[in-house]
């Protein structure tokens, strides 16, 4: 319970007097306060430093979600509530001391501090923690500042922080500004009006996957300024912040023009624009449409330039669309030219077989065919005859500007001319098959009616040859099958990582033996470099065995080495564990109880111990492969194909966020497309747990990574590219600098 000496000093602290009070809080102007029913009053939309002088104090007896009617309709000014002159005041005087008797002065500093900070710098996210508490208006009809405390609440800092100021503020007669959200007010359309912006939302949207936040920010000179906040996808799964500045409203639409151009572009003709996104030095985003950068200023000489590519691109199609043409109709004759040809000698080979089914039958087709010859010539080549293509010159009436309409109209009709390609490509391809079987018939039917002509010198060696049981039947043209590759499954680490955990933590248990499994830990410890050291041949130095020495002193663990482990691999309690939100009973692997090291050890002994340890890996990799297609990461600042062994992640944001903790500016990213039964070892939970009571949850809660040998692998390098990301310089303080982190990304495909 708070005494008299308490609440004279939260008096004291605030610095009011109630028989000294200033005129400025006495005094209460009227607002003229009119909501406007389209604005939201849980988004804040505004941000701006106000002088904290001109800001008006009103209580009201409602919460903080009540609705700007109620809380302004039954608000009253400060004054009443400092004043206990009437029955009415005398209550609200009361509420005021149990306010009063809760502000806690630990809050208030937080406020005074973080507000220090916050007149230095506007946040790079503009909103700040706890915004929500100042619920300061503003009334344009009055040009007023207001602040509706609402007592059902029991936060009261941010008004006791105001309140503060502003008898500071009087006492010393100096002015102080306060950075803070103003409550239920749209934008100022100064710049952009309330559609624009909301395009740009939608068109941000499209292209970063993340909904972003539009703020207008008045700075301490009252300058206006748009601040665009958001997240966009820099590599993958990787993501950024990113602050987008628009000082003036020339700077505005210059903006909005490039964002509407680049979304027409993106949606209309998709196929033929490769438009991304990056993160320049200052955190803001660049466009680039195969991998130029496209900026305002450059648009109208990028539209011409383009149209005038498509334009040959246009041309280009419609000439080859008339050779395809052209071979087509040349094809077509071609096969009706074969099928008339076929025709002639199947009728000629079913009369022979029909003819040799009787005597009288075979003498008539003796008699018949006897003075024909037969042409082996099948395919008489015509006469080309060459069609002329007037080429139109793309120069002859080339005009100043080019509008983006005209540039969708054109790629529109380059898309109908592609098909129309696309087509012809299957005709002719379907044709020419078509072509090739019938030339394997018609040959056949020559060399089956030439075999019949080679008997028919005499009437008696063709009744001899008629006699014989060949084979009636007209041989079929060969058709090339073609081999369907099979679809594989795509990896989705979303959706797809706890069934694949699962499956490999399930497998490892079956097929790993425990000493595989204890070598596989020692990877992922301190070890790791001493284990890639000598798998490349070199020698472990005094100096680094005494490291791990020194490590064993710090767990307390080194003791002079005994003849027997008595527990062996056994659990030495029986706790009960919580892993994936199931209990267990397992002991976890330990570093220093498998290494066995003490203050005795020798670096022969030591290295005896690393080279085991390779021995088990070698015999786990041939035991384990990799299910299904999938890529993964490492975010270092070294080469990993130096090392044997490396550990990566399986989603890239892991990768980065492990490394970004040691505060580089640069580092390299390497991505690693594995295809499926690579050898490869999961840290799934079975290996960071012994399971000798059954009970260890199956998957990859404790790492979401896999152990990869660079020697089982036979790497190519596919693409390499530079990225930017923005950084906070401390993770957990959003109001702190940002760094600009660079990031040389190398990706990799396993060769064939």
């Amino acid at each position: 319970m708070e005494t008299n000496d308490n609440i004279a000093e939260k008096f004291n602290y605030i610095g009011l007097d109630l028989d000294n009070i200033p005129e400025s809080i006495r005094e209460f102007e009227p607002l003229d306060y009119r909501p406007s029913k389209y604005n939201d009053e849980h988004i804040y939309k505004v941000y701006k430093y106000v002088n904290v002088n001109d800001i008006q104090i009103l209580l009201t007896p409602t919460n903080r979600l009540s609705s700007i009617t109620e809380k302004y309709g039954k608000a009253v000014p400060l004054y009443e509530f400092l004043t206990p002159d009437s029955t009415e005041n005398i209550e609200r005087h009361t509420k005021f001391l149990s306010m009063l008797s809760n502000m806690d002065i630990d809050k208030i500093e937080e406020i005074e501090y973080e507000q220090n900070r916050l007149n230095k710098n506007i946040p790079f996210k503009v909103k700040y923690a706890k915004d929500y508490l100042w619920q300061i208006y503003y009334s344009e009809y009055t040009n007023k500042y207001f602040m509706l405390v609402t007592t059902e609440d029991l936060e009261y800092s941010a008004f006791f922080y105001v309140l503060k100021k502003q008898l500071q503020s009087a006492k010393k007669r100096k002015k102080e500004k306060i950075y803070v959200p103003i409550s239920y007010t749209d934008y100022s359309r100064e710049y952009l009006n309330r559609m624009q912006i909301s395009d740009i939302e939608n068109y941000l949207w499209l292209f970063t996957k993340d909904w972003p936040l539009v703020y207008e920010v008045y700075d301490k000179d009252e300058n206006l300024s748009m601040h665009i906040i958001g997240k966009a996808y820099v590599y993958d799964d990787i993501q950024s912040d990113y602050r987008i500045i628009l000082e003036n409203k020339e700077e505005a639409i210059k903006f909005y023009k490039l964002l509407k151009a680049l979304f027409i572009m993106k949606t209309e003709v998709p196929h033929h624009y490769d438009i991304k996104l990056s993160i320049n030095d200052k955190g803001s985003i660049e466009f680039n449409i195969n991998n130029k950068k496209v900026i305002y200023e450059i648009l109208s000489s990028f539209v011409k330039e383009e149209y005038l590519k498509a334009e040959e691109e246009k041309i280009n199609l419609i000439e080859n669309k008339t050779k395809k043409e052209k071979e087509l109709d040349k094809l077509q004759k071609k096969s009706i030219k074969l099928e008339k040809d076929y025709l002639e000698k199947e009728k000629q080979i079913t009369t022979f077989l029909e003819c040799k089914k009787t005597f009288f039958g075979r003498v008539k087709y003796f008699f018949k065919y006897k003075k024909v010859s037969l042409s082996k010539q099948v395919d008489k080549k015509e006469k080309e005859q060459e069609i002329k293509l007037i080429r139109i010159n793309k120069y002859a009436d080339v005009k100043s500007n080019y509008t983006l309409e005209e540039l969708i109209e054109l790629y529109k009709q380059i898309d109908k001319e592609e098909i129309k390609v696309t087509n012809l490509d299957l005709d002719i391809k379907a044709i020419k098959q078509k072509v090739k079987n019938l030339t394997d018939k018609v040959k056949n039917a020559v060399l089956y009616i030439e075999e019949i002509d080679k008997h028919k010198k005499s009437i008696f060696e063709f009744w001899k040859f008629t006699n014989k049981d060949n084979a009636s039947e007209l041989p079929q043209g060969k058709v090339k099958e073609k081999k369907e590759e099979k679809i594989k499954k795509v990896f989705d680490y979303e959706y797809d990582f706890e069934d694949l955990a699962i499956k490999l933590d399930e497998t490892q248990r079956n097929v790993l033996t425990k000493e595989e499994l204890n070598s596989i830990y020692l990877t992922t410890t301190v070890i790791l470099k001493d284990i890639n050291k000598i798998s490349k041949g070199k020698k472990i130095t005094k100096e680094e065995l005494d490291d791990i020495k020194k490590l064993v002193i710090e767990e307390n663990t080194l003791l002079e080495k005994e003849n027997f482990d008595i527990f062996a691999g056994m659990a030495y309690d029986n706790k009960v564990k919580t892993l994936a939100n199931k209990k267990h009973r397992e002991v976890e692997r330990d570093i220093f109880r498998l290494l066995d090291v003490n203050k005795n050890t020798k670096i022969a002994d030591y290295t005896n111990l690393l080279e085991g340890i390779i021995n088990n890996l070698k015999l786990a990799f041939e035991k384990i492969k990799l299910p299904l297609e999938l890529s993964v990461y490492k975010a270092d600042t070294c080469e990993f194909k130096d090392n044997k062994y490396n550990i990566f992640n399986l989603e890239g944001k892991n990768a980065i966020d492990n490394i970004l903790e040691k505060n580089l500016d640069r580092f390299k990213l390497y991505k690693i497309n594995l295809k499926e039964n690579t050898p490869i070892i999961a840290l799934t939970n079975i290996v960071y747990f012994e399971n000798h009571n059954q009970t260890l949850p199956l998957g990859m809660n404790v790492s979401e990574s896999i152990l990869l040998d660079n020697d089982l692998m036979d790497l190519e390098l596919k693409s390499n590219q530079e990225i930017k990301m923005v950084s906070y310089k401390n993770p957990e303080d959003k109001l702190s600098d940002i760094e600009i982190k660079t990031i040389d990304v190398e990706e990799y495909d396993i060769k064939k």
